[in-house]
């Protein structure tokens, strides 16, 4: 498929070889700065002052900021459909086709990890991000579903594999730390190509379960306050603060929320907000803490009856999206997070793969997980399922979003045991 020109796909009206240089400029110059504050925060002044032109000039070239986040996105997915187009052709041999595939992958979302990051900043964007991910996805679609038709790998929906490859790489392009363990390209591409093939079964015996559990309730929401314990009133009245906020903040976002809108729904009056928190800020932080609480506790829950590491997965999966159907804002909290400051978002993860890496290394000792770097499993493992709950929850319209059973089994077997047919 070959795609438009970029950076002239929305302009109808013709440009002098300067005038072009020039919108060249001035979207290179929107990049770096939606890079730096995010699309919201930004402006269509930082914007020129970095391109070193007026914001008449500016207005020459585009209608306003949002035409030129749409042309970037044109811009990113026309190198995107090119690469495709200049991938090497390997012949029949269905391994080194799917490297290069991974490969292609994990580069993109390394090279444009900015953009992957403020599509999911606010409801403008929405559309705009369902339409990226699904153009990168269409692509890898067609791929898996020649390679099951080729029997190269077993029949598991190709739309599954897409996106849960989508979500592996965006994980891995996060900023974990300088002390955190560090892959470099290749080193993806061969730890990704081996994980997506074999899945994370180890060699001991294990005995799979017929079917999976769809119908388990979610547990209570309270905050994250595991059985036996009990909240003070303090706790109480902070709790139905979060609730609140993280309705309010998903639906207009951290900049367009309003503290007395928070308080009326939840039921307090707005010197009450003061006595907990000292500004909107400290609320946000305190609205990631909790919903990292209650999540956690959720997986506990589901994951604390089972023996084998490759049954905590199962459960630990479709607990991971139970809890998200009725907690689908965390996902615009936290992009609004990493456009405030990446700190609070990059917190809740690593908070999440603490708990992940523990569990998996316990796993890997008693070789009901095969032995791979932790740090990957955990980052990959991670990435698979927040993307998929992208895909069927959060960017689902209906408020009653559900996963379909089986895409749910075809995830759950992919982690575990992978695409190879044998």
């Amino acid at each position: 498929m070959k795609q438009q020109s970029p950076g002239l796909i929305r302009s109808s009206r013709h440009l002098t070889p300067k005038g072009l240089s020039t919108r060249t400029a001035l979207l290179a110059a929107a990049a770096q700065v939606f890079k730096e504050s995010g699309f919201f925060s930004s402006s269509v002044s930082q914007i020129a002052r970095n391109c070193g032109v007026s914001q008449g000039t500016f207005y020459q070239y585009f209608k306003n900021k949002e035409q030129v986040f749409l042309e970037l996105n044109d811009l990113i997915l026309g190198n995107f459909w090119e690469a495709v187009q200049n991938l090497p052709r390997s012949g029949d041999r269905f391994e080194p086709r799917l490297k290069e595939v991974i490969g292609l992958i994990f580069d993109h979302t390394l090279k444009n990890f900015y953009f992957h990051r403020i599509l999911g900043e606010f409801e403008l964007i929405d559309p705009v991000a369902i339409g990226y991910y699904d153009s990168l996805a269409r692509f890898l679609r067609c791929f898996f579903r020649q390679a099951v038709l080729t029997g190269h790998i077993r029949p598991l929906d190709p739309n599954v594999i897409a996106y849960g490859l989508l979500g592996k790489a965006y994980f891995h392009a996060l900023e974990w730390g300088d002390d955190a363990p560090a892959f470099s390209l290749g080193e993806l591409v061969e730890l990704t190509f081996d994980l997506l093939m074999k899945g994370i079964n180890g060699p001991s015996v294990y005995k799979k379960p017929r079917k999976l559990n769809h119908t388990k309730a979610p547990a209570e929401d309270n905050g994250g306050i595991l059985p036996g314990q009990s909240e003070t009133q303090g706790e109480s009245t902070r709790n139905a603060i979060y609730r609140s906020a993280e309705q309010i903040f998903g639906r207009q976002g951290y900049n367009r929320a309003g503290i007395s809108e928070i308080t009326r729904l939840a039921g307090v009056a707005q010197g009450t907000f003061y006595v907990h928190f000292e500004s909107k800020r400290a609320l946000m932080k305190g609205v990631v803490e909790y919903l990292s609480r209650a999540m956690r506790r959720e997986l506990k829950i589901a994951t604390d009856r089972a023996k084998d590491r490759r049954d905590m997965e199962r459960e630990g999966m479709m607990a991971f999206f139970r809890f998200l159907k009725p907690h689908r804002n965390i996902y615009r909290v936290l992009a609004e997070c990493e456009t405030l400051g990446q700190e609070l978002a990059m917190w809740y993860y690593r908070k999440l793969a603490q708990g992940y890496n523990e569990t998996l290394t316990k796993g890997i000792a008693k070789r009901e997980i095969r032995e791979l770097p932790v740090a990957f499993l955990v980052r990959s493992l991670m990435g698979l399922n927040h993307m998929i709950g992208l895909k069927w929850l959060v960017w689902n319209s209906s408020p009653q979003a559900e996963f379909p059973p089986q895409l749910l089994e075809d995830a759950v077997d992919l982690v575990l045991f992978g695409l190879n047919p044998q």
